[in-house]
């Protein structure tokens, strides 16, 4: 594992008792750390903070001429929102209104005096590297709008020679917004629930319940961000026409019970009946076609069912006829509207495209289905109600050969 230096770090102390400054200077210097600043003047942190550029702040509260939380509310607009200032409040007022107001205010710790130095140093040891954790994000997520953009920049020089490219370079620059938008919310959501509860998995006294309720958390965030990158893999693999279709048996019934298995405890959670419907006369139907093309529809085509349903039921299955089947999913859920219908099938949409909507994704899902339905020669249709639920189908020859 990789040493991280943490002693280098800025460090501001602000507090209107000399006494207290000399206690947390000495011990900071005695822990190690070299780049301390103090002042007994709230008024000199404004200033102090342009010059020093501090990566951590240990403020009180109650100080002449300016309080603690007046410092806090001058510091607001001088930090860029997408950057991380930790503030540890260090303050005798032990009341629920102050550590409230501190928290709310911008303080990102809060601890009681007299303190204890050893957890101090846990607290100041844990900010810093939450700090170094969020600088390493915000570089990383550069890194990737750079090579994205460098990317994106020799497709379309490649590609100016032929028409069919240059068609697909005018829709790539369409999209341009719309993926940097959403890559950035929905790589860097579920990385931040990862560092976050990574972070609070270091403090030493956090008992066996939280720690099970931080690791299922990140468990969640990462399942999150794999199924993020996974799409972002399918669509490119879509849009470039490097689509690879491996025609072999599939056995549609044991498919349709993987596909169950796989989604039942998400439905059990959200209280929604899982049902598979299929012909009470077939123990088995085989079909030509790609499995894992196959499975990638139906997890695509369930994981929107179950996102937008709140009760009901989420029912998938099948019907044939002796030249073709057609399969279905189908849900209880908020439906949509008839304006939205061909729209939620274009890259990165969902029917509410606001930036404050209310569904997480990459809004990728539907046009994943329908790259791939297009590629395998399907037919498939959407039927919807406005919130009365919505019903998927699409159809295949049973025995093409292709």
């Amino acid at each position: 594992m990789v040493k991280i230096n943490l002693k280098n770090a800025s460090i501001l102390i602000v507090d209107d008792q000399q006494p207290n400054i000399d206690l947390l200077e000495g011990f900071l210097e005695f822990e190690g750390y070299t780049n301390i600043k103090t002042t007994t003047d709230p008024r000199e942190v404004v200033p102090l903070f342009s010059q020093f550029k501090p990566d951590l702040i240990l403020l009180d509260l109650s100080m002449p001429y300016l309080s603690g939380f007046e410092v806090m509310d001058l510091l607001q607009p001088l930090v860029n929102s997408s950057t991380l200032l930790p503030i540890l409040v260090l303050t005798a007022d032990i009341t629920t209104e102050a550590k409230q107001r501190a928290l709310s205010g911008g303080a990102s710790d809060f601890l009681i005096k007299p303190f204890d130095l050893t957890e101090v140093g846990m607290r100041i040891r844990n900010l810093l590297y939450a700090n170094h954790l969020q600088k390493q994000l915000l570089n990383q997520n550069q890194l990737l709008e750079e090579k994205v953009k460098e990317r994106t920049a020799q497709l379309e020089n490649l590609n100016i020679s032929l028409t069919k490219a240059k068609d697909r370079a005018e829709a790539s620059d369409r999209l341009k917004s719309a993926f940097l938008q959403t890559i950035s919310h929905e790589v860097r959501t579920p990385l931040n629930g990862i560092l976050g509860f990574a972070t609070l998995l270091a403090m030493p006294d956090i008992s066996e319940e939280e720690k099970q309720e931080y690791l299922f958390m990140m468990e969640n965030s990462s399942n999150r961000l794999i199924k993020t990158i996974t799409d972002y893999v399918d669509i490119s693999m879509i849009a470039s026409g490097n689509l690879i279709c491996n025609y072999k048996p599939v056995g549609v019934i044991k498919l349709l019970n993987e596909i169950k298995d796989k989604f039942q405890g998400e439905c059990d959670t959200k209280g929604l009946n899982l049902n598979l419907l299929v012909p009470v006369d077939q123990t088995e139907v085989t079909i030509w076609s790609d499995q894992s093309l196959l499975e990638k529809v139906f997890i695509q085509a369930m994981d929107n069912a179950i996102k937008f349903s709140f009760k009901g039921d989420v029912t998938f299955g099948f019907t044939s006829s002796k030249e073709t089947i057609e399969f279905f999913v189908k849900d209880t859920g908020i439906g949509i509207e008839d304006g939205a219908m061909d729209m939620i099938f274009d890259r990165f949409m969902q029917e509410d495209t606001s930036a404050t909507r209310a569904f997480e994704g990459s809004g990728l899902g539907l046009s994943i289905i329908k790259g791939i339905l297009k590629f395998m020669d399907a037919k498939f249709r959407l039927e919807s109600e406005k919130g009365e639920g919505t019903a998927f189908y699409f159809s295949l020859s049973i025995d093409t050969k292709s």
